[in-house]
């Protein structure tokens, strides 16, 4: 692993641009594992509408293998976010994406928790997007874009617009292992993969901790024997539950 950047630095970018790549965090050998892993999954998961649209999602990933785990926790993300959005953190979901040969949708789009709220959103950060390139992302096998400062419009792609290119759209060009960090708020979408292979990615939403999940991440924390403390905060199970107040 090369030398990564200040965190700092990192956040500053997010700050500004809405996203920052940082290349090479983890190994190609340790991508090479989460990538194998991943599609032994996509071929026993597949389904003919996944066939249809040539793109699969993978969910629950958290309890599917030990190396989606262990890069849920990576201490180099969770530095980065902590101190973006608090030492509290949980992630709201942790799932893969896979785009096959023929896959050309384009849907500008922010995830959840901002497509929850009615804008104009709240400024601030809430929430931040982690992208883990497990293959070499290329503008041919249709890497990931954002739009730089699309994270201070304070509302979603307009619906006339949404399947548009821009020419402000940024492609993620980079190497397996690579990862885009993403602001919660900011417009993204996968490009048309042309290439006679498949590209892959794992999506990991952290945010802050009086959020509602959009995964059962609980339920997954169950399957997990003898969670370590970071693996119960990360998968909501320090989140506060609702209950009955007394009568005083």
């Amino acid at each position: 692993m090369s030398t990564l950047p200040d965190i700092d630095a990192i956040i500053a970018e997010i700050d500004d641009r809405g996203f920052c790549l940082v290349p090479n965090v983890i190994p190609p050998a340790k991508a090479d594992e989460a990538r194998h892993a991943l599609h032994a999954l996509l071929d026993a998961e597949i389904t003919e509408q996944a066939r249809q649209a040539r793109t699969q999602r993978v969910g629950q990933i958290a309890v599917k293998h030990p190396v989606f785990l262990e890069l849920m926790c990576h201490p180099f993300v969770l530095a980065v976010w902590k101190k973006m959005l608090g030492e509290d953190i949980m992630c709201a979901t942790w799932s893969a994406n896979t785009t096959y040969p023929g896959f050309d949708s384009i849907g500008w789009h922010s995830d959840y928790p901002y497509w929850s709220l009615q804008p104009p959103w709240p400024p601030g950060n809430f929430a931040g997007q982690t992208l883990w390139l497990l293959d070499d992302f290329t503008v041919e096998n249709g890497a990931t874009a954002a739009i730089p400062y699309s994270h201070k419009k304070g509302h979603p792609p307009p619906p006339e617009t949404s399947n548009q290119w821009t020419d402000e759209g940024e492609i993620f060009v980079g190497t397996r292992g690579s990862i885009v960090f993403g602001h919660g708020a900011w417009w993204h979408t996968a490009r048309p993969n042309q290439t006679a292979r498949s590209r892959s990615c794992l999506l990991g939403m952290y945010l802050m901790p009086w959020f509602i999940p959009q995964e059962d991440m609980r339920g997954q924390l169950a399957q997990i024997a003898e969670p370590s403390e970071l693996v119960q905060q990360l998968l909501c199970g320090k989140q506060h539950t609702p209950n009955t107040v007394g009568v005083y």
